[in-house]
């Protein structure tokens, strides 16, 4: 089994590139979300708001959290990329230690495992 993956220097570059586009498309998607206000304001926001459609407002907010939670997780798994990209065993899966392919990548930088290691840790079965 490999231990380094056999991405070239280039299409390092290239996936950094790509992960830093990312990360700034995250971050405004968060500050439009919360309307330049703090998450903790947004929340007494909606606290503070009429009691009327406390339903339907408490639905939203909690969309909200949980699309916050999804953007959250996607913005620490693109750093923590970030952070490995230049590292021999970035682009390896970290259970069967595969070279993930380049296309992959490309289209989820991030990604910690090969296609196959993926499907079986979501609990699908493989055709």
């Amino acid at each position: 089994m490999p231990s380094t993956a056999q991405l070239s220097q280039e299409q390092r570059v290239v996936l950094a590139s790509i992960l830093q586009a990312r990360l700034v498309d995250l971050e405004r998607t968060r500050e439009s979300e919360l309307q330049g206000q703090s998450q903790v304001e947004s929340a007494r926001r909606t606290l503070l708001q009429d009691a009327d459609d406390a339903s339907q407002r408490s639905g939203d907010h909690e969309v909200e959290g949980t699309a916050s939670d999804i953007h959250s997780g996607e913005f620490n798994a693109i750093s923590d990329a970030l952070q490995r990209i230049h590292r021999p065993d970035y682009g390896l899966c970290i259970d069967c230690q595969v070279e993930i392919p380049f296309a992959r990548l490309l289209l989820e930088p991030q990604a910690l495992r090969c296609a196959a290691c993926q499907t079986l840790h979501e609990g699908k079965s493989l055709p």
